[in-house]
């Protein structure tokens, strides 16, 4: 096979009715900036992240569950949930599966997505 046809991850593209403020409350979650450019809103990668997080306008409301979320990992999840709905957002249900804590939220038009606490390095044996 000729060529490299692997993907590669550039963006994630979330449809939204309200482009600003859905930019804000992304940003602001995700501590970037943010440049909006009709149709299109474009969160800026930081140092260290190579993919990044573009919304885009579309005419209808979310309708359904999610097919695909984005997970997002924490320190404090605590912390990090309260700034979900101190910026608009809504909180689910808190899971666990083996040594994963992860609590379901959602943004101000409902798209849902995962932040997991991060994982404490094991104890000496």
């Amino acid at each position: 096979m000729a060529g490299d046809v692997k993907p590669a991850l550039l963006a994630t593209t979330i449809d939204c009715v309200d482009l600003e403020p859905m930019a804000e409350f992304w940003a602001d979650l995700l501590g970037v900036e943010h440049q909006v450019h009709e149709p299109f809103a474009f969160l800026g990668p930081t140092e260290g992240r190579r993919a990044t997080i573009w919304l885009q306008r579309v005419p209808e409301e979310r309708v359904g569950k999610n097919r695909l979320h984005l997970d997002f990992v924490v320190r404090d999840l605590d912390a990090a949930c309260d700034r979900v709905v101190e910026l608009g957002g809504a909180l689910g249900p808190e899971r666990s599966w083996q040594a994963f804590h992860w609590r379901t939220c959602s943004d101000p038009e409902g798209n849902v997505f995962d932040l997991m606490k991060a994982q404490e390095p094991p104890p000496d044996p």
